[in-house]
Order: structure tokens, then sequence, then C-alpha cells
């Protein structure tokens, strides 16, 4: 009982700050990609991106059909799932995912959803979702 207790509050002591990590040499960018993953994965990030503006109630999101309900979500994940087959590592998938979706945030990033978002839809529904 007293086990428990003594490892949460270690873990609620302050942690001295982490320096951000480094990227390993082996990263590589959506740019790097063969055609077919990098399109699937901007149209992932696309639906992430949406997704986050769904869940906030962004009225950005409006312009969508759910992220969620109609396998944008599992798009995303089969994309990154397939990233990882392909030999690139969580760390590599994590800051591709984070730097596409922040780069998609801003009215540039709004334009370059909507007119990639047709296209998405129908990859989408080619990959049976």
């Amino acid at each position: 009982m007293l086990m428990p207790l003594l490892l949460a509050a270690l873990a609620l002591q302050d942690a001295p700050p982490v320096a951000a990590p480094t990227p390993p040499a082996d990263v590589i960018a959506i740019e790097e990609l063969p055609i077919k993953e990098a399109a699937a994965t901007r149209c992932a990030l696309a639906f992430a991106t949406v997704s986050r503006w769904q869940k906030a109630q962004d009225p950005r999101g409006a312009a969508y059909p759910d992220v969620e309900a109609t396998g944008g979500r599992e798009f995303f994940v089969q994309v990154m799932a397939k990233l990882m087959d392909k030999g690139l590592t969580r760390e590599n998938i994590v800051m591709i995912a984070s730097k596409g979706v922040d780069s998609n945030d801003n009215p540039e990033g709004d334009a370059r959803i909507a007119a990639m978002m047709p296209a998405c839809e129908l990859m989408k529904s080619s990959a049976g979702l």
C-alpha cells in the first residue's frame, strides 16, 4: 500500500528541464517520402488538423464531414502504421505529424486543406474507409 503512494509522490516531483531532442541523422521529412506515401501522409495530416478543429469546435472544422465518424482517424492511423512498416522510427513519424499539423493550422494551411480535401476523401474511400 505504501509503495504505490511513494511511486506516485516521486512521479509528481519537479523534474529538471529536458532539452529538446536533436533529430537523429536518419530522420526524413515528408518531402523525402515516395509520392504515394507523401500524398497519403499529407491527407492523414489534413484529417488530423480538421479533427483538431472539430474537437475544439473551431468554425473551420464545420465545413468538413465528422472526421471521427467517417474514417478519417482510422486513415491517419493506417498511414502512420505504413510509415513504420517502411522503416521510419516512431520519433520520425511524430516529428513529421506535428510539423505537418502545425503547418496546416494557419490561413495558408486552411486553403491548402480545402483544396486537397476532395482528393483526400477519395483516397480514404479507396482505402475502404
